[in-house]
């Protein structure tokens, strides 16, 4: 299995396409891939190649992608793009599409600016979570706003071996209901309510297994909505945040200093992300949003 993932550099460099990781444990960038053209199934192979086996994968220079385009270019990874509850913070014409940032369109929010400022994996809350999530700069401050990515599999693998047997067998409970409030502070008890109907608490292991790697890696969750189960309150809370603090050691993180036209692409399956704050009343942050789903549970 890792010869087969590793193959995607001889390729991309038999392609004339630029590979650099961008750090010891976690993220590689990929030059010479324009996402306007059409489709090219070994390029697609490729960047498939690339995200599953560095976590993250960064395509720079993407200014002329349209959204159309955009969402054609996920599709090359599967078909099941999420669509997201808050459609008033969606794209206008593209509902897969969900806009992260402080955008104010005719007078109102057209954009959710404090998603993702806690470390979380997408759609952690669903029986099928994310699969890979990709993001594209609109427009992005001269500062700050960096996105953090965190591989869970290099900490899992950094573990000391009697930590990783005091958690192999443990699962995580993930609520949408609890991590609802957080993320959109202005919504409605209605719906806060119709979330929580909506997505059920559920629950995944703690270590789970790569289906392409064939690696073992941390799935938390996220900081906010997710505790493990089968272990008295405050062991159980103390334990996340010890497994929390190791894998967003520096050692296993990447931060993203974001450029307009950026695209990345992340694979969620055993990894953890977080956005950083900017100085939203001064400087205007637009990222969209596509989170491609899995068609299996975490095992």
């Amino acid at each position: 299995m890792a010869s087969t993932l590793a193959a995607w550099r001889a390729a991309a460099a038999r392609r004339g396409l630029g590979i650099r990781d961008l750090g010891p444990a976690i993220g590689v960038e990929i030059t010479g891939v324009d996402l306007t053209q059409p489709e090219d199934p070994e390029i697609t192979a490729i960047l498939r190649g690339a995200c599953v086996e560095r976590t993250l994968l960064l395509l720079r220079n993407q200014q002329a992608l349209t959204p159309a385009g955009y969402v054609g270019f996920a599709r090359r990874f599967g078909d099941e793009l999420d669509l997201h509850s808050r459609r008033d913070l969606c794209h206008r014409d593209h509902h897969e599409i969900f806009v992260v940032g402080n955008v104010v369109e005719n007078g109102r929010a057209a954009g959710a600016a404090k998603v993702g400022l806690n470390w979380h994996t997408d759609h952690y809350h669903l029986a099928h979570p994310a699969l890979f999530t990709f993001l594209h700069a609109i427009e992005v401050p001269p500062e700050a706003g960096e996105t953090r990515y965190a591989n869970g599999i290099a900490a899992w693998e950094a573990l000391p071996e009697a930590m990783r047997a005091r958690i192999a067998g443990l699962r995580v409970l993930h609520s949408r209901a609890r991590l609802y409030r957080d993320l959109f502070p202005d919504a409605t008890e209605e719906q806060a309510e119709a979330e929580a109907a909506r997505f059920p608490d559920v629950s995944h292991p703690l270590v789970r297994t790569h289906p392409e790697s064939g690696r073992r890696g941390l799935y938390l969750g996220g900081e906010w909505g997710s505790i493990i189960e089968g272990l008295p309150e405050d062991e159980a809370r103390d334990l996340f945040a010890e497994l929390l603090a190791h894998m967003t050691k520096p050692d296993f993180v990447h931060e993203h200093h974001w450029q307009p036209g950026d695209v990345l692409m992340s694979d969620n399956r055993c990894s953890l992300h977080r956005a950083t704050e900017w100085d939203e009343g001064r400087h205007k942050r637009r990222l969209h949003r596509l989170i491609l789903l899995d068609d299996t549970r975490p095992a």
